[in-house]
């Protein structure tokens, strides 16, 4: 039974163990020519990927699985396929074993990529970016050295000694008039495994550098419209400190809320691709130093070259990548400044409004307790109205009471008792509220 029977396992354990497993490279053994392609697809290009794969195995009367992850080897007869599908672009290497290397310089002019049927290219969906042709021959270092001429005509070459001397390789990173670049690589004693390996940092080398450049052309773009909102934004700052009113303070943050807004768009817009950019560039950095390269006399190092040629542009994306984050912090920056001092006005002008109607409260305070005086002096005149009515009646029915002295008698008291009645009534409405 099996040891592990009663264990729960997590649900990506196999794929997760196989995945150091998935892009195994192929042994090389003796004379090989291959071509490579690379096609820049998206991160949603499986599917169909799948169904052009199916269809050019039926081309060539291959068998293939009814269901396949992210690498597939396929023996399409003249030559073999591999496969690989990565996170925004698809690998297809052909690769064709040769008996006798011949003329080097024809077997890059009859690759293998030019008998793939044409109506198969038709239903490939991604771009094209990387194209290469790549030859093994079991020569010398020596003896292939003297026939580059053939390979490359008079193209300036890089290259060197690998494998702690034990293979060479040259390349002009040109495109030739098929439209491939060309590597030749001379195999003077490694073994099959080893050489297989070294055939795909090659490839992986070039796929990787060419990936890493896409950020080239986008961050030169956008360098421009950069250095405007740097600029806008300095204008904005250098007028913070002459604005005095709250109008312009609030015209001020949005014209800066309107700048984050475009430093995010372009943000969101460029974030991946210069993220994807310095991860392909160390993995370039990375397979160089798989290499194991030394200098072959007279031709420059790749890794010299890569240093000179490829890093310059790596730093420009990283340095726009750079300035767009450094805006992005210093419109932040400003604009909280600014809303500081917004707050602040804001603040003044609600204690000026608290003031003012602190001060209209008072006003009416006293307003309200004339007001009490002169109700409660009416109210006394109309009852004392009353009184000497009711007196002088009175009075008529022979009763002996002076209507005049008494009316006279009672008002003070009329008078003290309506006041306190009204602010009785006052008191009780301002606890109501």
């Amino acid at each position: 039974m099996p040891p592990l029977r009663q264990f729960a396992e997590h649900p990506q354990r196999q794929k997760l163990n196989d995945e150091v497993h998935s892009r195994p490279p192929a042994d090389v053994a003796g004379n090989l020519i291959c071509s490579h392609l690379a096609f820049v697809t998206g991160e949603n290009g499986h599917a169909e990927e799948k169904v052009s794969l199916k269809s050019l195995a039926s081309l060539f009367g291959a068998a293939i699985p009814d269901s396949f992850g992210n690498h597939l080897t396929l023996d399409l007869g003249p030559f073999q396929l591999t496969w690989e599908r990565h996170t925004e672009f698809s690998t297809y290497t052909f690769f064709e074993h040769l008996d006798e290397p011949g003329n080097i310089g024809d077997r890059f002019a009859h690759a293998p990529v030019a008998r793939i049927p044409d109506r198969w290219r038709e239903q490939i969906k991604g771009e094209l970016l990387v194209a290469i042709n790549l030859v093994v021959t079991t020569q010398s270092a020596d003896d292939t050295s003297e026939r580059l001429t053939t390979v490359f005509g008079d193209n300036t070459l890089v290259g060197g000694s690998l494998a702690g001397g034990g293979a060479a390789a040259w390349t002009d990173l040109t495109l030739d008039a098929q439209g491939c670049s060309r590597i030749l690589v001379a195999n003077e004693t490694l073994k099959p495994g080893r050489t297989g390996r070294l055939v795909q940092r090659l490839l992986e080398i070039e796929t990787y550098r060419m990936m890493a450049l896409m950020a080239f052309p986008l961050a030169r773009a956008i360098a421009p419209e950069i250095s405007d909102m740097e600029q806008e934004l300095a204008t904005i700052a250098g007028e913070t400190t002459s604005i005095t009113t709250l109008a312009d303070e609030q015209r001020q943050l949005s014209q800066l809320t309107a700048l984050a807004a475009r430093i995010e768009t372009m943000t969101a817009r460029t974030d991946f691709r210069f993220s994807a950019s310095r991860a392909y560039h160390a993995l370039v950095e990375e397979r160089i130093a798989d290499l194991d390269e030394t200098k072959l006399s007279g031709i420059q190092q790749l890794a010299t070259f890569m240093e000179r040629r490829l890093s310059p542009a790596m730093r420009t994306c990283a340095s726009v990548a750079s300035r767009l984050d450094t805006l992005s912090e210093h419109i932040s920056r400003a604009s909280g400044l600014l809303q500081t001092r917004v707050e602040i006005a804001v603040q003044e002008q609600n204690q000026n409004l608290l003031a003012s109607m602190e001060s209209r409260v008072r006003m009416q305070t006293r307003l309200q307790e004339t007001v009490e005086g002169l109700s409660a002096v009416a109210i006394s005149y109309y009852l004392l109205g009353i009184v000497n009515y009711m007196l002088k009646a009175a009075a008529k029915v022979g009763s002996p009471v002076d209507p005049t002295l008494a009316t006279g008698i009672a008002a003070p008291f009329v008078i003290g008792a309506v006041y306190y009645g009204v602010r009785q009534v006052r008191k009780r409405l301002t606890r109501a509220k």
